[in-house]
């Protein structure tokens, strides 16, 4: 199975959206992108919170910005 966003193999559980299969990274953009548009109403305020959500996820599993 490849990503619908940037054609990667998706290994492990990708994430599903209504119209897209993603993989773990774009999943998580997704989620960030979805948050920050919730929280903020801007597409800025949307784009900000998805890096500092893929940001967070690295550090939480033991990488570095």
């Amino acid at each position: 199975m490849r990503c619908d966003q940037c054609d990667a193999t998706i290994t492990g559980e990708p994430t599903r959206t209504a119209t897209r299969t993603l993989c773990h990274g774009c999943g998580e953009t997704f989620v960030g992108l979805t948050a920050g548009y919730a929280a903020t109403g801007s597409v800025g305020g949307a784009v900000s919170t998805a890096r500092w959500y893929r940001v967070m996820r690295k550090i939480r599993r033991g990488g570095r910005s």
